[in-house]
């Protein structure tokens, strides 16, 4: 018997998805997908062994994608999910993948061959990564300044966004914004509703935006389960016909996340917008979920919408808040900074914060 033919079929495959612009109805139909068959979804590289890209990709998106293809272990397969229709074949093809003992051999043999080739890193950066400048931190004492680069390839985050800050610690201590892949006749998932479809659909199309953005903050905030059933719901509402009890599904989710005190704790102060933005954005992490719970209820027939879902005239300010609302937070407050106001990148096209584009 040939034990790696039967370890592979009895791993549970974990994908790691990115989404370029233009991927949104693509990225449903994978997370329904997954869901359905019962795989994970992985929060890096390290634990997947499926990339699934959603949308058209690109050579924007390449460099990205070669990073997050490299730091993925054996064994791995690749997906490309660019249409709603496409998801289930492209994770049955990716699990075939995975299944192939001869293929997933000669990758690792490749890997080996690349490791083995690659030079001496050079003795101004060890082990291959580059020196630390170092600067003046908030606390008077010289820290190193570390420059990364925030996606466009993350989990839960908004598509084709590239947020490049210099840390000191892990405070942000600048930031700058720009789009990867970004096309100017893009048009957005969520704009595609007809006004023919009835005031009934409008409401839960629109509560099946919020939750999207919702499910996207509480994954960030670490609430796995509230962001599954979060998912389950969303897709319920973008159907036809949404099946019974789903009033009584969207109430029991609204009181338990609306009753955690440590999920307003997490967010509250973070992200604080004051006058002179749009109203949807207005408040902090805390303020902009309670609107898109606000949605969600109105669908759940018991409530009304108070507030709304950052629509298209929102995404230039959100993009423009970003770097400004982060400098001063740890990364991990940035994250949830940028989930809370969740850009629509789909709709901007081309932007640049550093050139005013």
């Amino acid at each position: 018997m040939d034990l790696t033919a039967w370890l592979l079929r009895r791993i549970v495959p974990c994908a790691f998805v990115v989404t370029a612009i233009g991927g949104t109805s693509a990225r449903l139909a994978v997370e329904r997908a997954l869901r359905e068959r019962g795989w994970r979804q992985a929060l890096s590289p390290a634990e997947a062994d499926v990339l699934v890209v959603c949308g058209p990709g690109g050579s924007d998106l390449d460099e990205a994608l070669d990073r997050v293809w490299a730091q993925m272990p054996g064994p791995r397969a690749y997906a490309h999910v660019n249409a709603f229709g496409e998801a289930g074949h492209a994770l049955d093809v990716a699990r075939s993948g995975l299944l192939d003992v001869a293929t997933q051999r000669r990758d690792a043999d490749e890997r080996d061959r690349a490791a083995k080739a690659v030079a001496d890193p050079d003795e101004d950066m060890p082990g291959g990564l580059p020196m630390a400048d170092r600067g003046e931190d908030r606390d008077g004492l010289k820290l190193d300044q570390l420059h990364l680069t925030l996606g466009p390839a993350l989990p839960d985050w908004p598509a084709g966004l590239s947020l490049r800050v210099v840390i000191q610690g892990d405070v942000v201590q600048e930031a700058h914004v720009f789009l990867v892949g970004a096309y100017d006749d893009a048009s957005s998932f969520w704009d595609t509703l007809r006004p023919g479809d009835g005031q009934d659909f409008e409401h839960r199309w629109a509560a099946a935006s919020a939750l999207d953005s919702a499910q996207r903050l509480l994954s960030v905030a670490g609430w796995p389960a509230a962001t599954l059933s979060a998912r389950r719901l969303r897709d319920a509402l973008l159907q036809p016909e949404p099946g019974p009890g789903i009033e009584a599904d969207l109430r029991r989710w609204l009181r338990g996340v609306r009753r955690s005190r440590l999920l307003r704790w997490s967010l509250r102060g973070l992200g604080e917008v004051g006058h002179g933005a749009p109203v949807e954005l207005s408040g902090d992490a805390v303020d902009r979920c309670s609107r898109w719970l606000d949605l969600v209820e109105a669908a759940a027939g018991s409530g009304t919408a108070t507030g709304a879902k950052a629509g298209t005239d929102t995404n230039w300010p959100a993009l423009n808040l970003i770097p400004e609302l982060v400098v001063g937070q740890e990364l991990a407050s940035a994250r949830l900074i940028v989930a809370s106001l969740d850009p629509d990148t789909e709709t901007v096209g081309s932007y640049d914060s550093e050139r005013g584009t």
